[in-house]
């Protein structure tokens, strides 16, 4: 088919592996080369053995639903059975209806001839080929040969209108592996044909169990994600423009539709390790939908909707222009909003359990991994954070970070007896925490100037008070005495310490040796204020 665009739209998954996508792949592949018309209307690349992609089928069926007709074959390696026909049919009208009529997006549009059968398509209704998408005509040209793991892809095709597509779903979720691959023969119009055989199965890794016994579920998931690609060309012309977000709100779309499957759930080891890194710049651009998952959770949930309407008015403005425009008219901060993510994404893993459902991202959060933490060693340390690079963020437990120099925003979250409390930090006076843990969270969206912040010690005290276990810690201690006074409610004297830095602490066996349960009061030196603590075990 002419005019048929190198840009793909892939999705894809290895087995045991994290899923790669040839989506990131295609998108730099095609701005870095700039590939020119006639190389996307090069002659088709005919199969090994003088075979042609028509070799490998033979009668092609159609499937006609309300608002999609599905073209497929019994027969050879594309071959698929009835039921799961039938079953994707149910996938695409029930993606239809969360897309188009629940959230109101725009129709897809699709083209007039599908790709690889070469079949007419019914007027008014969108193309879908059910194929072995390591088959896939003329893939050297769109994908780099074989995609060794595609659930499906979506063709935009540059006709009259570069907003038609269409949509291709694998057969069976059998994939052929990239190496040590098995061939079988097929012969088919008097031709004997040797092809790749599909023989991996792919899996679902969040609840383990292969999509090739749980199709139906893979066609579910494949259905939502790839016609919201469809939908997406609707707005954005992905031959002249890219962004992460494509892939990254059809992954977080996948949640919201069919909440039960949690694919995602596979990138977010990747994830949570690589704090610090933009969400435009992570490995897979699948790992931003836990961005998505908050904007549709925790602000209006048309804000994707209107994030591809303002794509479709000003192409040229990236992601973070465009958030920043929805906050504007809505008299928001786009870093206040990032900030705010940023600080319900460090509740994830067991740091959830103390926070209510309705403030984590997503009710799977509980079951996310942790998302890694820089530590400091002293409550008390002052310490210089990182630079953020646009869209990312950091988080730093305990310590006081120096922000005179950073450029961002910044909040606070004190952990006391499984409890904790957030405090957003102004342009000054920041004080020292001293509490169980304090966790800064750090971050930045488009933010260019310094926060001009002065940190202020906090008064002197004991923590955890009460105290149960662990450490029994005083700060910040004057650096004009020497040792600290420790006596019960009597005002009896029970220890003398010495001391030589900003903070000290004493084990658990010694405050047991030394200390009953009970109220006790202290002071740096002899003279001076007491300050209460309380002793329970």
């Amino acid at each position: 088919m002419k005019n048929l665009i190198v840009f793909v739209i892939l999705i894809c998954s290895v087995f045991s592996f994290a899923r790669e996508c040839g989506t990131y792949k295609m998108i730099q592949q095609w701005h870095k080369k700039n590939f020119n018309a006639s190389t996307l209307q090069a002659k088709t690349i005919a199969e090994t053995n003088a075979c042609t992609p028509e070799d490998f089928y033979d009668s092609v069926y159609s499937k006609k639903t309300e608002h999609f007709e599905i073209f497929y074959t019994t027969r050879g390696p594309h071959e698929t059975s009835l039921e799961y026909i039938d079953s994707l049919a149910k996938a695409l009208e029930f993606a239809w209806k969360f897309h188009v009529e629940k959230s109101k997006m725009l129709k897809p549009l699709g083209v007039s001839k599908t790709h690889h059968y070469q079949q007419n398509v019914t007027e008014n209704l969108y193309p879908v080929e059910v194929i072995e998408m390591d088959l896939l005509r003329d893939a050297k040209r769109i994908s780099q040969g074989a995609c060794h793991g595609c659930f499906g892809l979506t063709i935009p095709f540059t006709t009259t209108d570069s907003s038609k597509s269409e949509l291709l779903i694998d057969n069976d979720f059998f994939y052929s592996p990239r190496y040590s691959s098995k061939k079988e023969t097929i012969q088919l119009h008097e031709k004997t044909c040797t092809y790749t055989v599909a023989s991996e199965p792919l899996q679902n890794t969040a609840h383990q169990y292969l999509y090739t016994d749980q199709w139906n579920q893979g066609l579910r998931v494949t259905a939502i994600h790839e016609l919201y690609h469809a939908i997406q060309l609707r707005y954005l012309d992905f031959y002249k423009h890219s962004t992460f977000w494509f892939e990254a709100s059809a992954a977080g779309i996948e949640e919201i539709a069919v909440p039960d499957i949690d694919d995602y759930w596979t990138y977010l080891p990747s994830v949570s390790n690589s704090v610090g890194t933009p969400l435009d710049k992570m490995q897979k651009d699948y790992g931003a939908c836990i961005f998505f998952l908050y904007l549709y959770n925790h602000v209006p949930k048309i804000t994707d909707k209107i994030i591809w309407e303002n794509f479709a008015q000003d192409p040229s403005k990236n992601f973070q222009q465009q958030i920043s425009k929805i906050a504007n008219e809505n008299h928001l901060s786009a870093d206040s909003l990032f900030n705010d993510f940023a600080l319900r994404l460090s509740f994830s893993g067991n740091r959830s359990k103390t926070a209510d459902s309705s403030f984590l991202i997503t009710n799977d959060q509980r079951l996310w991994p942790e998302f890694k933490i820089i530590e400091q060693q002293d409550q008390l340390n002052h310490f210089s954070p990182d630079h953020l690079d646009e869209m990312s963020y950091r988080f730093y437990k305990n310590g006081t970070p120096e922000l005179s120099e950073f450029l961002g925003s910044a909040s606070q979250i004190k952990f006391e007896n499984n409890q904790y409390k957030i405090e957003f930090l102004k342009k000054s006076n920041i004080e020292n925490s001293f509490s169980d843990s304090t966790i800064w969270v750090l971050s930045r969206f488009t933010e260019t100037k310094k926060m001009q912040t002065e940190i202020k010690d906090s008064t002197l005290r004991a923590y955890p008070t009460p105290w149960r276990h662990g450490n029994l810690c005083f700060t910040p201690l004057p650096q004009n005495k020497e040792y600290i006074e420790i006596r019960n409610r009597r005002g009896n004297l029970v220890d003398k310490i010495r001391y030589e830095s900003l903070t000290h602490c004493i084990s658990e066996d010694e405050v047991k040796q030394k200390m009953v349960p009970g109220v006790y009061h202290f002071r740096a030196g002899n003279q001076g204020k007491l300050k209460d603590f309380i002793v329970i075990y």
